[in-house]
């Protein structure tokens, strides 16, 4: 419904002004141009190594203010059923995820995903195999503040083979 002469966007029906806390979340929910950073939810599977932990680890390390890595081994399965991750993602208001885990089919496995109004939309299932961390670097231990991290994805494979194309990892880790 558009509004009448008399009356603008956040007033009630009866002419008044809404309280103050009822106008900031309205303005806090509508469209922006710029949209704020997507906060992502990192969690352990069932079983996870020691990679694994530094992988997750260090994806916090690099949205730290942004994500939230959970403590304890979840049994979370999304590809079999999406109920608990959506769950999750949902409570914790971060619309990508991350879930590490390792068995004996798939050693060091990373599942990454993302969900939009409670429901999953992307999920895309990686195996780690050489892995450097953070640390293993000359002076990437430390993050400054308002410093935003880079992914670089070079080679003609991210371009040519239809199987990364059609993955779009890159909108994963996009902030």
């Amino acid at each position: 419904m558009a509004p009448t002469n008399g009356s603008s966007v956040g007033q009630r029906k009866n002419g008044k002004a809404p309280k103050a806390s009822v106008a900031r979340y309205l303005s806090s929910i509508e469209p922006k141009l710029v949209e704020g950073v997507k906060p992502s939810l990192l969690l352990k599977g069932t079983k996870c190594s020691a990679t694994m932990k530094d992988i997750l680890c260090d994806f916090r390390m690099l949205k730290s203010p942004h994500s939230k890595l959970m403590q304890k081994n979840n049994d979370i399965h999304p590809f079999e059923d999406p109920t608990s991750i959506e769950f999750l993602t949902t409570k914790n208001d971060s619309p990508t995820f991350a879930i590490g885990s390792t068995n004996k089919k798939r050693p060091n496995n990373l599942i990454m995903g993302r969900t939009y109004d409670g429901q999953v939309l992307d999920l895309v299932e990686m195996g780690v195999t050489e892995y450097k961390g953070i640390a293993d670097y000359k002076g990437g231990g430390k993050k400054r503040l308002g410093s935003k991290p880079m992914f670089l994805f070079v080679g003609d494979g991210w371009e040519q083979d239809a199987s990364l194309k059609k993955v779009q990892v890159r909108n994963l880790f996009a902030s």
